[in-house]
């Protein structure tokens, strides 16, 4: 402890007799710990902390596929949960849920949150017990079952101010009075899916009917015995027998087959919960961490450049000390000190940035990253801080070892101190600016391909005509609003209101909100259609209930036939298809004139289409346009259960959304002061929001880019710098002798040119083997674009240019009788 406390003293003093070496060194590790701080408190969140759930390793998301329809991943039908339920013996229980959102009142405002209904064995799967009061019983998740409500805790301290006798009273939920029976402890969710409600799902298990009815999420909990792989076998023996289990046959005529599970056309599928939730995040995050490695050791390749430097002022101290009986074990030691005190203080400066950066990370994309609620920098982000500083601290203590041979020490003792030529660390610091540059060039090509994928994503063509338009929801709960006249009635007159506000031009309503929103997967009769064995089948991707005003608020070009009518209202029954749908059932023929019915059976009337239009993107702005049906909510009101109670509203205005706010939230209020409004904001903020993880990863790959390029220039100005500087005596020389200064400058720069050049070189072979990587990533470009990578090569030079030529003019202005005199 004595010789460590005597390390740190010196070390210390070192750093306090160069203190604008410190200061490079600590804000230079800041930058690059700090980066690789910010990011790892990212991963540890997202990927390395296990969820919140005792054992959350046997828990299980169950979903249905349709390989044949193209549906990947797709919701259970409550017969399908039932059955498998009472079949599995590999999972210990299963729980089903499905998400929405609800209306709460009587608080300070109204709000909108995000909702579940779930059965009561959700609670038991998680293995996570109310703070306060109890669950859901079996009985009260039956249909018609008592009106009772499970709260969350942030929404029982933000709506409620946390009151203490709120288990047993009253809250009133779409309309309806409910009464609270839990709490459950804080960040308590399912699947991230931010619930603030849980509801009764209102399941009978002895109803199973409406077998193609999908629309439940499940959730399984391995039995101690099982294994995830055990599990999946059990499903494919499943799926072999449910035809069986349910008619008593295992193979039957197509019309007399019952709609289950089976091993081709409907399979089920399992994902372990925690990647599940991740997703396809998971690769997005890791190319973030590789970005700030390749950071971190620019960083480092500079700061050992740094470092070299100064201990080439430091070789006779070197030598004096070893003459004088210090180890070169001793000596070491002290550097290794002095490398770790600096390395820590940057480590610190690199957390406080970290956190800044986190924070302002979260603020900006709130539902860009899956579990961002849990990204913090906490006790594991601070140890893989403090492993990065002190591992980074002892390689620049090794930096003088280059000084500490006895060879060195008699030649730094016989030259009384002045600088010799030393061949082997020169190549160093040449090899670690090619390094820099090599990484530098690999990270900006990724950044370029990356910015451009957001660029290509911002012009995609959505359909229709995204600016001056305000959009924001509503939603009419069944308990105030029983009956769809009273809903039609509602909608139109807002309508009117928002139409008269000074400045918009046309309102319409929507059920969907393009450009995400989630898959109906409806049948759908099409008349005159039959569909081959390979299909497509009779499915449609997308239904959209729309105002007459629609298509002329939206900016939708009508390809064939006509749009909606204010006539329509009291006509005969019509529809609009997109071109997808047109080109996908009708084979080139004109679809006008010709009838569809939703589902199937003569409960439901026929629907002929007027209209063809334009794709507008649905499902993704980056996915293939699915196959849509419109339908107009003046005439969907006059079918039983068609007319839906949440409508999106969209205003062409010139107007900024927080202009017309108020005006809204007046029209609102003046029809019911208990409907909160979702979401007020412009069309193109709904935009931004749809490529929001692109243009994450885009920017905070661009900031590292451009940090690792400044670095690369700062590594490769020192460098030459440096190097002018040691070679003061030669250029003297050969002014003397008649060197012009053209030929200095040329020679300077021909130096620091061909280490970019090879730096170039090397950083375009990294590239191309790590941007496979970020294939799935891009959109519309290619991950070896040449134009990116001939732009980059372009910036590259240009930086590189303006780094060597100060060194280069530098040297041209060496007065050859100053430098022979003093040598």
């Amino acid at each position: 402890m004595d010789s460590l406390i005597r390390d740190v003293r010196h070390a210390l003093r070192s750093i306090v007799r160069t203190p604008g070496f410190a200061i490079i060194t600590v804000v230079t590790l800041a930058l690059g710990i700090g980066a690789n701080t910010a990011i790892f408190s990212v991963v540890n969140a997202v990927m390395l902390r296990p969820l919140a759930y005792p054992r959350p390793s046997q828990l299980v998301y169950i979903s249905s596929t349709f390989p044949t329809m193209g549906f990947d991943q797709f919701w259970v039908s409550p017969p399908e949960y039932f059955e498998f339920k009472e079949r599995t013996r590999a999972f210990a229980s299963v729980a089903a849920y499905s998400t929405g959102n609800v209306n709460i009142s009587g608080f300070d405002r109204p709000r909108r949150v995000d909702s579940a209904a779930v059965t009561a064995s959700l609670f038991q799967v998680l293995g996570v017990a109310p703070m306060a009061g109890r669950t859901f019983t079996d009985q009260e998740t039956l249909p018609k079952g008592p009106a009772v409500v499970v709260l969350s805790s942030e929404l029982w301290q933000s709506a409620l101010g946390g009151r203490s006798d709120i288990v047993g009273s009253q809250i009133e939920i779409d309309g309806a009075k409910r009464t609270v029976i839990g709490i459950m402890p804080p960040g308590f969710d399912v699947a991230d899916s931010h619930i603030a409600v849980w509801l009764p799902i209102g399941l009978d298990p002895a109803n199973r009917q409406n077998r193609a009815s999908h629309y439940l999420y499940l959730i399984g909990r391995l039995a101690d015995h099982a294994t995830f792989a055990t599990a999946q076998a059990e499903v494919e023996t499943l799926l072999a027998t449910w035809q069986k289990s349910i008619t008593g046959v295992a193979t039957a005529p197509a019309d007399q087959r019952v709609h289950t599970p089976n091993p081709t056309r409907h399979r089920l599928r399992l994902d372990p919960l925690q990647a599940q939730i991740v997703g396809s995040a998971s690769r997005a995050i890791w190319v973030l961490q590789g970005a700030v490695v390749f950071v971190l050791l620019i960083a480092c390749a500079n700061l050992a450049n740094l470092l070299l430097a100064r201990a080439e002022s430091r070789h006779k101290e070197f030598a004096v000390r070893a003459a004088l009986g210090a180890s070169r074990s001793r000596l070491l030691r002290q550097f290794v000190t002095e490398g770790c005190l600096l390395s820590v203080t940057g480590a610190v400066l690199g957390i406080v940035l970290a956190n800044a950066g986190v924070r302002a990370l979260i603020a900006a994309y709130p539902e860009s990253l899956p579990r961002s609620a849990a990204v913090a920098v906490d006790a594991r982000v601070l140890a893989f801080t403090l492993l990065v500083a002190i591992a980074t601290g002892a390689v620049f203590g090794l930096a003088p070892l280059l000084h500490l041979g006895p060879v060195v020490t008699a030649m730094a003792l016989k030259e009384g101190g002045q600088r010799s030529t030393a061949g082997g660390r020169n190549r160093l610091r040449r090899g670690l600016v090619v390094a820099e540059v090599a990484l530098a060039v690999a990270l900006v090509i990724g950044a370029g391909l990356l910015l451009r994928t957001v660029v290509n994503l911002s012009r995609v063509d959505a359909g229709f005509n995204r600016s001056r338009l305000v959009t924001f929801s509503l939603s009419l709960p069944t308990a105030t609003y029983a009956k769809q006249e009273q809903v039609i009635g509602f909608y139109r007159r807002l309508i009117d209101r928002l139409s008269v506000i000074p400045g918009v031009q046309s309102v319409a309503g929507m059920d969907g909100l393009p450009p995400v929103r989630t898959v109906d997967a409806n049948d759908t009769t099409i008349e005159g259609y039959k569909a081959p064995p390979e299909g497509p089948y009779e499915n449609v991707d997308y239904y959209q209930n729309v105002t007459a005003n629609y298509v002329q608020t939206m900016g939708i070009p009508v390809v064939e036939g006509r749009s909606f009518e204010t006539a329509d209202a009291n006509g005969p029954l019509v529809v609009m298809i997109n071109q997808t749908m047109a080109r996908t059932f009708y084979s080139g023929q004109s679809p006008i004139g010709r009838r569809i019915r939703v589902c199937c059976g003569d409960k439901f009337p026929w629907f002929t289409i007027v209209g063809v239009l334009k794709d507008v993107k649905q499902g993704g702005v980056d996915r293939k346009t699915g196959t849509e049906v419109y339908f107009d909510v003046d005439q969907v009101w006059q079918v039983p259960n068609a007319l839906p109670r949440t409508l999106n509203f969209v205003l062409r205005t010139p107007l900024a959304s927080d202009q017309v706010a108020g005006t809204i939230h007046d029209a609102v209020v003046a029809l019911d002061p208990a409907l909160p409004i979702v979401k007020l904001r412009a069309m193109d903020d709904v935009f931004d929001e749809a490529i929001g993880r692109p243009r994450l990863i885009a920017e905070l790959l661009g900031i590292f880019a451009a940090l690792a390029l400044l670095l690369a220039a700062i590594g490769s100005y020192g460098v030459l710098s440096y190097m002018v500087t040691e070679r003061r005596r030669e250029i003297g020389i050969r002014v003397a002798l008649g060197a012009d200064r053209a030929s200095v400058l040329q020679m300077v720069l021909g130096q620091g040119l061909r280490l970019t050049v090879v730096g170039v070189t090397i950083g375009l072979a990294v590239a191309l083997a790590v941007n496979r990587v970020l294939a799935s990533l891009l959109f519309g470009v290619a991950p070896f674009d040449p134009a990116t990578i001939v732009a980059v090569v372009a910036l590259m030079s240009v930086v590189a240019l303006v780094a060597c030529y100060v060194p280069a003019r530098s040297a041209t202005r060496v007065d050859p009788m100053i430098v022979l005199r003093d040598n």
